[in-house]
């Protein structure tokens, strides 16, 4: 019973903080542009960094859940998260911008961390349905943020990011109530963090995995770091960028929970050939969104969030398969710091590439297919590497 209201409680904050970031950073680099307070690059710049802190320390967050649970680690990262969103809203410059997603990434990789481990550890055999569930719950607030951050926006960007602020203020308190006097604390293992993280080092076959994510984490990375700056080039307002975010929501919301249900019936290397395909269905809209017009933007981030699915529906849960008993937190980290590589890739390419002229947002676009076609070859041909029960490290 207390599983099961832990998971209700994530899913119920993890609902009001993605209503929180996609009233935001979608439109982020549109506001900032719009405000004439930074450039291009420097956009390019702000999000890099936000997806660095906010995936890039998943491993640390991990050991750390690892080694004394979830629940009070969650806790801090929500607190740190609404500290990050009152910087964003207070004043709108580059550098004052820079600290707050620095601030918000580490606490949002705390958060993310904690919450996933804690989903994990009480599934068992569901980890693929729990795990996309809460990607499920992300997206329910995916749904209608970003256009309501369209609608207000037009009249006051500040308004959009005070009720940022506002839902990550409420989510930490609601999680310290929860969680922060009550929960039980886990007894340090002993293990130093070289330990925990040699589980991970000394798997050749999850590093390579995690290696060939990366194109998969990159393709969903568009959607933040590439979708406003090609909105911006082709002239779609804060309402064009918010109903391709909610129209994304849309479609994980309504399949993210059967997908899931549906790869928790898969073994390991039908997982592994799905990813693949879900590589190359990404490709495919990255080629889309090569064609002139406002329409091929809307339709390219549709066929991008098809593989999107299958990526959140089954990346995490191979990952799972692979680690040790008591290592979720650090293999799930390593994980989410594949996805930490590929945005800021993605994000620093955009900010080069997506704010000139028409040759170079060519160069981006296939580029992007390029790899994620050189990632779904891969991974179907990982899947034909038999992977043994895992085993930990010993002392």
């Amino acid at each position: 019973m207390a599983e099961l209201s832990a998971k209700r409680f994530i899913a119920t904050t993890r609902v009001i903080t993605s209503f929180g970031f996609y009233l935001t950073i979608p439109l982020l680099a549109v506001v900032a542009l719009r405000a004439g307070s930074m450039t291009v690059a420097e956009v390019g710049i702000l999000l890099a960094a936000q997806a660095l802190f906010r995936r890039g320390m998943a491993i640390p967050s991990g050991i750390l859940c690892d080694r004394y649970g979830g629940a009070k680690l969650l806790v801090a990262g929500l607190a740190a998260e609404a500290v990050g969103y009152v910087l964003l809203s207070s004043s709108i410059t580059f550098s004052i911008w820079l600290i707050a997603v620095v601030v918000d990434g580490v606490g949002g990789a705390v958060y993310n961390t904690a919450s996933r481990v804690v989903l994990a550890e009480a599934s068992d055999d569901a980890a693929a349905s729990s795990l996309a569930g809460f990607y499920v719950a992300t997206n329910v607030g995916a749904l209608l943020g970003p256009l309501i951050a369209a609608l207000v926006a037009d009249h006051s960007a500040r308004i959009v990011l005070a009720m940022s602020a506002l839902a990550y203020v409420v989510s930490a308190i609601g999680a310290y109530r929860r969680f922060g006097r009550h929960a039980e604390t886990r007894a340090a293992t002993g293990k130093s963090i070289w330990h925990s993280t040699r589980q991970a080092i000394r798997d050749p076959k999850f590093l390579v995995y995690c290696g060939l994510t990366i194109p998969l984490w990159y393709g969903i990375s568009l959607l933040v770091s590439a979708l406003p700056l090609e909105a911006n080039a082709k002239h779609l307002g804060y309402f064009g960028v918010g109903l391709i975010n909610s129209l994304n929501a849309a479609m994980v919301v309504a399949f993210g929970t059967m997908g899931g249900r549906w790869v928790d019936k898969l073994d390991h290397k039908q997982r592994l050939r799905l990813l693949g395909a879900g590589s190359a269905i990404m490709a495919a809209g990255c080629l889309v969104c090569l064609a002139p017009g406002r329409w091929s933007l809307y339709a390219g981030i549709l066929v991008i969030t098809v593989g999107e699915l299958i990526n959140i529906c089954a990346s995490e849960a191979v990952a799972v398969r692979f680690a040790p008993k008591g290592a979720t937190g650090v293999y799930l980290g390593f994980i989410t710091t594949a996805w930490s590589v590929a945005g800021v890739a993605v994000s620093l390419l955009a900010g080069a590439l997506l704010g000139g002229e028409p040759a170079s947002r060519t160069l981006f676009w296939v580029f992007s297919a390029g790899l994620l076609v050189v990632g779904a070859v891969a991974l179907a041909l990982f899947s034909r590497v038999p992977v043994n029960q895992p085993v930990p490290v010993a002392d």
